[in-house]
């Protein structure tokens, strides 16, 4: 599984989202959704700039290419 899909998947589980939820705010079904969480369909860079957006993180954390979980504000 990769660094991005871990990351992801420990932040959705914190706030409590369905692969319903999670589909409605990337614009995807939930099977898609779904997808994305099993690593099946990888993320777009639109995806992981509304994630980022929405659990206020940067997308450098989200990639793995930042240890640091620390909440970004606009």
């Amino acid at each position: 599984m990769s660094e991005s899909t871990r990351r992801i998947r420990a932040l959705v589980k914190d706030e409590g989202l369905t692969c319903t939820q999670l589909g409605d705010m990337l614009g995807v079904t939930k099977a898609a959704a779904s997808g994305k969480m099993r690593d099946v369909i990888g993320w777009g860079v639109r995806d992981i700039i509304t994630l980022s957006e929405h659990f206020h993180v940067s997308t450098d954390y989200l990639l793995g290419l930042d240890a640091d979980r620390e909440e970004v504000t606009a």
